[in-house]
């Protein structure tokens, strides 16, 4: 008999390059990582959004001994309907597949997985913030108080945040206190063995986008929504362009909402010959091989995965200072900080770097790289393995 512990891990989809973003890229790197001695690991995506590199995904799971499934398709025209059919998809999984842990990444799939707390088949549910406390459902003010305040607290598990400020503010709910819950700290991780094999002698001009070998490239990785203040970096893009005498590009890598909104900004600025938007890509630690310096210009963070594998590429960062990321970077040390949603000061700190001497950078770098070995894919599945083991 198989004494395995059956752990269900939802994400809201498998298109990892577009809307399933970073959170997916953990989820499915963690299912990966789990011990297939000690657990019978299925991933599902909440949705099927019906793109090709989803369905690569999905294969690429299964051929790997994971079990991938989605649990409804999809329809923009109908959100509330495509949730209550994915609550019905994975109802009928689990009748069929029963589990021992539901673990969500995501806010949708946290309300499904609410909704199966009582069923026969699932005795443990937990949930993990990704994406930080003070912005979980903060257009939906009643969602983030019925959900995030009261019935979370009161119904899960176990609640776990990616980093030391999303514990600390998920533990000062009234509820969480009063029934004397603690959230979980288990920071989000990378693969750092697949990004600290970039190399950085690359010939520029082998990234296929016409950049100039001797050009200084500028990049970003993220989705494109208004949190990760990309319209930010492109107003300080056009002040670098304009005041710099060296050859610069930026490359804005990514896929979502705002995609035709930034393309229509940099040709208001005047720039789109200098930026370069890729599009959704799989090949994220090639494109970091020929970046010279990585920008977070994010309005808030939980915990930045593209800051740490940009660390891990050796690509030197400057972040904004925001609480995710100076759990990550020391100013000056290993990196440099900025205020969020300041193009001048942006651009300001951009210059100084591009002028900065080869060796300053190297320097920066040198002690970047050591950042990630802590948060290591195997470090955090060691993590998730005892807390499954502590509530099955």
């Amino acid at each position: 008999m198989d004494k395995r512990i059956r752990v269900l891990e939802i994400i809201y989809s498998f298109d990892v390059e577009g809307t399933g973003g970073g959170i997916a890229r953990f989820a499915i790197a963690l299912s990966q990582a789990l011990d297939p001695k000690i657990f019978d690991v299925t991933i599902c995506g909440l949705w099927n959004t019906g793109t090709a590199t989803e369905l690569q995904h999905i294969r690429a799971l299964n051929s790997n001994g994971i079990r991938a499934v989605t649990a409804a398709a999809w329809d923009k025209q109908h959100p509330i309907q495509s949730l209550w059919k994915s609550y019905l998809g994975l109802k009928t999984f689990i009748q069929q597949s029963p589990v021992d842990i539901i673990h969500s990444h995501s806010e949708f799939s946290d309300m499904v997985t609410l909704l199966l707390k009582y069923h026969p088949g699932v005795p443990v549910i937990m949930r993990t913030l990704h994406n930080g406390f003070r912005v979980e459902w903060r257009k939906r003010i009643v969602r983030r108080l019925l959900l995030t305040y009261f019935l979370y607290p009161l119904f899960y598990n176990t609640e776990v945040g990616v980093a030391k400020h999303v514990v600390i503010n998920m533990d000062r709910r009234w509820l969480t206190k009063y029934l004397g819950h603690k959230a979980v700290l288990i920071n989000n991780a990378i693969e750092v063995e697949k990004f600290s094999k970039t190399s950085h002698f690359i010939d520029k001009s082998g990234l296929g986008f016409g950049i100039p070998k001797d050009a200084f490239v500028i990049g970003t990785v993220g989705r494109l929504r208004e949190e990760k203040g990309f319209d930010v970096l492109l107003e300080a893009a056009a002040m670098v362009i304009h005041q710099s005498d060296h050859p610069i590009k930026f490359m804005i890598i990514g896929a979502g909402e705002l995609a035709d909104p930034l393309k229509t900004l940099a040709r208001k600025l005047q720039i789109s010959d200098h930026v370069i938007f890729t599009g959704p890509r799989s090949d994220i630690e090639f494109l970091l091989s020929g970046m010279d310096l990585f920008v977070c210009s994010s309005f808030w963070e939980g915990f930045s995965t593209a800051v740490l594998e940009a660390m891990a590429a050796g690509v030197p960062v400057l972040a904004t200072d925001i609480p995710g990321n100076r759990e990550l970077i020391t100013a000056g040390i290993n990196g440099w900080m900025i205020q969020p949603r300041d193009a001048v000061a942006l651009a300001n700190e951009i210059l100084k770097i591009i002028k900065l001497p080869d060796e300053n950078r190297q320097n920066i770098v040198d002690q970047a790289i050591k950042v990630p070995l802590t948060y290591s894919i195997e470090v955090v599945a060691e993590q998730h393995k005892c807390l499954y083991c502590a509530l099955s």
